[in-house]
């Protein structure tokens, strides 16, 4: 009798396990990144005319911000080897009046144009001097 009413409680477990969902039928695909950040995230080539130096090409790295959500970081702005922050608001770009490393001072604005050009405006204050630059980010 004990091994009956083993077998059953045995029974009862294994239909009670068969039925409980595994998730294996649900969707497993991954959400797109609804991050407006995203799309700026990578290496540029930077094509740049400063009324001061001429016209100058660099590579920056975009990254977003750790502590700022809709925040990127622009490595070796300008190509001074110096970071600048940028606020992002869907395809437009404001660079706040910021201090970029020891050098100087910067602020200006960008518009995304495409998934492979940025074209940029800003000024830069080194020293005494300010300089006025337009800059077109490429992929």
């Amino acid at each position: 009798m004990k091994k009956l009413l083993y077998l059953s409680i045995a029974i009862t477990g294994l239909l009670i396990t068969s039925c409980a969902s595994n998730n294996k039928d649900e969707d497993d695909s991954i959400t797109p990144s609804t991050d407006p950040r995203e799309k700026y995230v990578a290496y540029w080539n930077v094509s740049e005319n400063s009324a001061v130096a001429g016209t100058n090409t660099h590579t920056v790295n975009i990254i977003k911000s750790t502590t700022n959500s809709s925040e990127i970081i622009i490595n070796n702005f300008s190509g001074l080897s110096v970071s600048a922050r940028a606020n992002v608001s869907n395809n437009n770009l404001t660079i706040p009046y910021q201090q970029i490393g020891s050098i100087g001072f910067t602020q200006g604005s960008g518009t995304f144009n495409g998934s492979n050009s940025i074209a940029f405006t800003y000024t830069t204050t080194i020293s005494t001097s300010r300089d006025s630059c337009t800059a077109t980010y490429t992929k």
